[in-house]
C-alpha cells in the first residue's frame, strides 16, 4: 500500500488554534528573508526563475506587501524599499527570452514585468516588456500554462497594467493578442502532450488567467468551466490529468488537485453567472476534500503543501488549524518528534528561499493574507 501524503487528524473535534499574533509570523518570515537571501548587486544565471525563485518573486513579493502594509518596517525599511533592492541587481548583459516557455518561471520577461510595476513612474519599462512579449507570438512552440506558457504572460501583463497608470495603451494590444492565441489554440491545451487540468499547468489555471485578464472572454469558456466541474471527483478532488480522470486517489495540492481548483473559482464564480450554483457545490465539496485529506508531510508551501491548502479553506477553525500546524514552532516540534522523516521533507527543488515552493516566502504570503475572506494567491489572482 502506498504511504499516505497527509497526516490525518487524530482528534477532529480538538482543533489547534494560532497561539501568536500572525503579525509577528509575518515579521520574522521577512526579516529571515533579508538576513538569509539579501538582495545583491549581481545575479548569476543559476539563481534567476522567474517569480518562481529567485530575487524578482521575492521583489513581487515584496511589492504586494507594500501595498497592504506600506509601513510596515523589515530591518528599518519598508517593503517598497526591498522590492526596488531585489529587482535592481544585475541580471547580467545578454538576458533574454528564455527556450523553455515564456510563462512567470522566465526570468526575462517577469524582471521586465515587476521592474515596470515597482519602478511604475518610468513608462519606458513597460514598452521594453511588451516588447518581450510581441516575441512570444513567433514562438508557436510555447504552451498555454501560467508556470511556462501563454497564461503566464497573461498574468505578467495584468500585472503592469494594475501597477502602471496609464499603461493601457501598451499592455491592453498585447494582452489581445496572447488572449486570442490562447483561445485559438484551445480549449484541449496540453503540456508536455499532455492534457493536465490544475492550476499551474492546466486547464484551470489557464482559464483563470483569461478571465481575469480578459472578462470579455467569458461567452467563449464558459462550456470549458463547465465541462471542467463535471470533471470532479465524488471525494472533492480533480485529477491532475485527463489521463487520470477515472483513477482513484489524487494529488491535494494548489498546483494539482482541490486547492488549485477552489482558488480559482472564487474568483471565476463572479463572472460566470449561469454556473455559479455549480460552482459553489463545487466549492463545498473541493473544501471537504481539503479537509479530510490536504494536512501535506511536504513541508509547508503554498505550491504544494499547507499554506496553499489552507489559504483554499473557509476562514475560520479549519483554516486555522492548518496555520497552526505550520507555525515555525510546530512545525520544528513536529520534526524533531518525527522518526519516520517523512514529516515536513523538504519539496523545494533544493531553492530555500523559491517563492511559493519553499517555506519563509509561503509563510509571509500566508500570514500576510490568512484572514481575507478569500485569500488569494501570489502570482496567479491577487490582481
Amino acid at each position: 500500500m502506498a504511504e499516505s501524503r497527509y497526516m490525518t487528524l487524530s482528534d477532529p473535534s480538538s482543533l489547534l488554534k494560532i497561539s501568536n499574533d500572525t503579525s509577528q509570523y509575518l515579521q520574522s518570515a521577512l526579516e529571515d528573508i533579508v538576513a538569509s537571501y539579501p538582495p545583491r548587486s549581481r545575479y548569476s544565471h543559476e539563481h534567476l526563475q522567474g517569480l518562481w525563485s529567485g530575487p524578482t518573486g521575492i521583489a513581487l513579493l515584496m511589492l504586494q506587501i507594500s501595498a497592504r502594509q506600506p509601513s510596515l518596517l523589515v530591518s528599518g525599511q519598508t517593503p517598497y524599499h526591498w522590492a526596488k533592492a531585489y529587482i535592481s541587481g544585475s541580471r547580467g548583459h545578454n538576458l533574454r527570452l528564455g527556450s523553455r516557455g515564456c510563462g512567470i518561471h522566465d526570468e526575462k520577461l517577469a524582471f521586465e514585468a515587476v521592474r515596470a510595476s515597482i519602478f511604475r513612474e518610468d513608462p519606458s519599462h513597460v514598452r521594453t516588456f511588451v516588447s518581450c512579449v510581441s516575441q512570444i507570438l513567433e514562438v508557436e512552440e510555447y504552451p498555454d500554462e501560467i508556470l511556462y506558457g501563454r497564461a503566464g504572460t497573461l498574468y505578467l501583463l495584468r500585472l503592469v497594467r494594475h501597477w502602471v497608470p496609464g499603461s493601457n495603451k501598451l499592455v491592453d494590444p498585447a494582452i489581445a493578442e496572447i488572449t486570442n492565441t490562447i483561445l485559438n489554440r484551445g480549449p484541449n491545451w496540453t503540456w508536455h502532450d499532455k492534457r493536465y487540468l490544475g492550476a499551474v499547468h492546466g486547464d484551470i489555471g489557464i482559464l483563470t488567467q483569461v478571465v481575469l485578464t480578459s472578462p470579455e472572454t467569458v461567452p467563449q469558456l464558459e462550456s470549458v468551466l463547465d465541462r471542467l466541474l463535471r470533471l470532479q471527483h465524488p471525494s472533492g478532488n480533480w485529477p491532475s490529468s485527463e489521463q487520470h480522470a477515472h483513477t482513484g486517489k489524487c494529488l491535494v495540492q494548489f498546483c494539482h488537485g482541490a486547492p488549485g481548483f477552489v482558488v480559482s473559482l472564487l474568483s471565476l464564480r463572479q463572472y460566470f453567472s449561469a454556473l455559479q450554483e455549480k460552482i459553489d457545490a463545487a466549492i463545498r465539496l473541493g473544501r471537504q476534500c481539503i479537509w479530510a485529506e490536504g494536512l501535506l508531510k511536504k513541508e509547508p508551501s503554498l505550491c504544494h503543501g499547507i499554506f496553499g491548502n489552507a489559504l483554499a479553506l473557509p476562514k475560520g477553525p479549519q483554516r486555522e488549524h492548518f496555520l497552526a500546524v505550520a507555525t515555525p514552532e510546530n512545525v520544528a516540534n513536529m520534526k524533531k518528534a518525527d522518526h519516520t522523516g517523512t514529516i515536513f521533507d523538504r519539496a523545494d527543488y533544493g531553492r530555500a528561499y523559491s517563492t511559493t515552493t519553499s517555506y519563509t516566502p509561503s509563510a509571509a504570503w500566508a500570514w500576510l493574507v490568512c484572514d481575507d475572506e478569500h485569500p488569494k494567491m501570489l502570482g496567479y489572482n491577487e490582481i
